[in-house]
């Protein structure tokens, strides 16, 4: 970018040893070169990867979620000897901070919380997309997130019906009296979204379980599910891998409120 020293160093011989025409022509120009280092300042003050503070709210107001939490995290502070609240987990309380739970997100944590509600804006609705909106938020490689996809299509049952392929016996439904049309089968479609390994820092959880990553497909029901015991996988059985595992290595799967109200 042209400077206000690359323009007085254009004045000519003839007039650089007047002060008074030099002065002249800084000031002139001063306004107009800081106004355009200004300008040009403004892109990377709002970027999602460098802005802070009130720019970084600017972003949050056309992204869509704000920084203050709509309900306090409890138990998130950094506290000594506690565990979940140590360095790198606890937030900092700031002198204005309220006394019985988190409102405001620092820079950082509501930056991520940002570039991933872009992903879920978006998000087409498939598990892969899913996991792409939880790879942003959880960034730790320690911390195992993954979907438990229980979705199923509703679809009408075949009523019985003698020669027809997959309407006989044991096949097709009996219609009741007075039915004209196929009843539709009754399903439960559902989503889990599952935290193993490392357990997130309260704030995470917190915004987990307020649904801030705004993760829910249209009539599907959506529960967070996280290990109870911090580097350990969930129980389940049939399946040992660092997401899922059985006797003697996976932790029961809690909600992430029960967590925090247990710190």
């Amino acid at each position: 970018m042209v400077t206000l020293d690359d323009y007085l160093g254009r004045i000519t011989p003839w007039q650089s040893p007047r002060p008074k025409f030099s002065a002249t022509v800084s000031a002139t120009l001063e306004p107009i070169t800081t106004a355009k280092a200004v300008i040009a300042s403004i892109p990377v003050a709002y970027d999602l990867d460098t802005a802070a503070g009130a720019q970084l709210d600017v972003d949050g107001e056309w992204i869509g979620p704000s920084r203050r939490v709509p309900v306090p995290i409890p138990n998130a502070y950094f506290a000594w000897a506690t565990p979940g609240r140590g360095w790198g987990q606890g937030v900092w309380r700031q002198p204005f901070s309220q006394r019985f739970g988190v409102s405001l997100l620092d820079d950082e944590t509501y930056r991520r919380l940002l570039k991933a509600v872009v992903l879920a804006n978006r998000w087409d609705g498939t598990v892969p997309g899913a996991q792409e909106v939880l790879d942003a938020f959880f960034i730790d490689p320690e911390t195992f997130v993954f979907i438990q996809d229980k979705g199923q299509v509703p679809f009408p049952r075949a009523t019985f019906a003698w020669g027809i392929a997959g309407r006989g016996w044991q096949r097709g439904s009996w219609r009741g009296d007075g039915v004209q049309k196929p009843n539709i089968g009754t399903v439960n479609v559902a989503m889990s979204i599952c935290i193993a390994g490392k357990i997130p820092p309260p704030v995470m959880l917190g915004l987990l379980g307020q649904n801030a990553l705004r993760l829910k497909p249209a009539g599907v029901t959506v529960t967070y599910r996280v290990t109870s015991v911090n580097r350990r996988p969930i129980f389940g059985f049939g399946v040992q891998n660092k997401y899922i595992s059985g006797w003697g290595a996976g932790a029961w799967a809690v909600s992430p409120e029960y967590l925090l109200n247990k710190a």
